[in-house]
């Protein structure tokens, strides 16, 4: 059964511009590559002529969305070919060095409902370390860049996210929180995942929830390749799902690899499946010290919505 989600996610691309010490990209075994448009464009008619069930489209993934250069057209094409194309609300997820206040407002044009940025650090030492950028000037064009689309932005809102580094910008969180605050339309400071074992920074609980919520309730993963992925966290595609250019979302959610899935997840045991999800700390009971700051939710309801319609999960 496909899950009960509004967001379809599209990876359009595995190229990227940082190297973030949060990232997993130095454990990526996927080609690195870029979603052609006319790729795009059969896979968002195959699922629009499915269900009516995704009235969000969102560009996440593993690499940088903005360097796509269909980007825009995949946008166009998206928000005409839409069976309710007035509906369709389009997300972007960017570390924000290509967003000039230019393309912001270009985004803003072809109707983006809203732009979440990943910056790190409230200074340019801390934001390249964590970024894993050699630029000097990165943190300086960012930041120059994001207070001049606030001062511009009309519909599209902008939405900026922190993590905490311990010993690289931890100390930073204070002074970003209070720049920020008044001036973007939510911003969130987290405490980093490890993206299942790619990292080390959440300590692994030993009581679980019996399921993150995910297979059931979360999103579509279309991967940069056409095939179909349980779940956003599984940066290498250890939970791939079946392939939407060769079969429709009702075959690859009723696959044999889903249904495994599906059943850990019901049953809440993992042993012996072979899973990522055995030791995944999205499954970790208490969830007290995943969020230190958001300016709109409640955190103990936050920490358990995606952070793309922030429907809640699980």
């Amino acid at each position: 059964m496909i899950p009960s989600n509004n967001d379809m996610r599209f990876e359009v691309t595995t190229r990227c511009n940082y190297n973030c010490v949060l990232c997993p990209r130095d454990k990526i075994t996927r080609k690195i590559e870029t979603m052609s448009l006319e790729l795009f464009k059969e896979l968002f008619d195959k699922i629009n002529k499915e269900t009516p069930r995704y009235d969000t489209l969102t560009f996440p993934g593993m690499g940088e969305p903005l360097l796509d250069e269909t980007l825009d057209e995949k946008i166009e094409y998206a928000r005409r070919a839409h069976r309710q194309s007035r509906d369709l609300s389009v997300l972007i997820l960017t570390n924000g060095y290509l967003l000039t206040p230019e393309r912001f407002a270009k985004l803003e044009q072809l109707g983006v409902a809203s732009v979440r940025v990943s910056i790190y650090g409230n200074d340019p030492s801390g934001y390249s370390r964590v970024h894993g950028i050699r630029d000097p000037k990165a943190f300086d064009k960012v930041r120059d860049n994001l207070v001049k689309i606030c001062a511009i932005k009309k519909r599209t809102r902008l939405l900026l996210t922190f993590n905490v580094v311990e010993g690289i910008n931890d100390s930073a969180a204070r002074g970003w929180i209070d720049f920020w605050g008044n001036k973007a339309d939510l911003i969130e400071v987290w405490n980093p995942h490890n993206w299942v074992d790619a990292r080390q920074y959440r300590r692994v609980q030993r009581e679980k929830l019996a399921t993150c919520g995910r297979p059931f309730e979360g999103p579509l993963q279309v991967q940069v390749d056409g095939t179909v992925n349980m779940c956003c966290f599984d940066f290498d595609g250890k939970l791939t799902l079946g392939d939407l250019k060769e079969q429709s979302l009702d075959e690859i959610f009723s696959s044999p690899a889903c249904m495994k899935i599906a059943e850990c997840h019901r049953s809440g045991n993992f042993r012996g499946s072979g899973l990522i999800c055995e030791n995944c700390d999205q499954r970790n009971k208490a969830k007290g010290d995943v969020m230190v700051y958001n300016s709109k939710f409640d955190i103990k309801e936050r920490v358990r919505m995606i952070s793309t319609t922030y429907k809640k999960v699980g």
